[in-house]
């Protein structure tokens, strides 16, 4: 079973909402990259149901919280 279910998908802003299956909640994803910057790969964060329906109608809402995501500064939101 796959985890992470996109609902919605932002070309333009580079980031797609969905489903968490394992935990029930919703997540953002977005590329993010690695120590070096040298490799970029697909992070996963945790959002809230209403950050989910904010940027679902908004997506331009959730600039700055995927800049802060792109940044490193919410790993505490990181999913594994």
């Amino acid at each position: 079973m796959v985890r992470f279910a996109d609902t919605h998908v932002f070309r333009e802003q580079r980031f797609s909402i969905g489903s968490d299956r394992e935990t029930g909640g919703y997540f953002l994803s977005t590329p993010v990259s690695g120590h070096m910057a040298a490799v970029e790969f697909e992070g996963y964060f945790s959002i809230s149901a209403a950050e989910y329906r904010q940027f679902s109608v908004t997506p331009d809402s959730a600039l700055r919280f995927l800049h802060d995501c792109r940044m490193g500064r919410h790993s505490d939101r990181r999913l594994e």
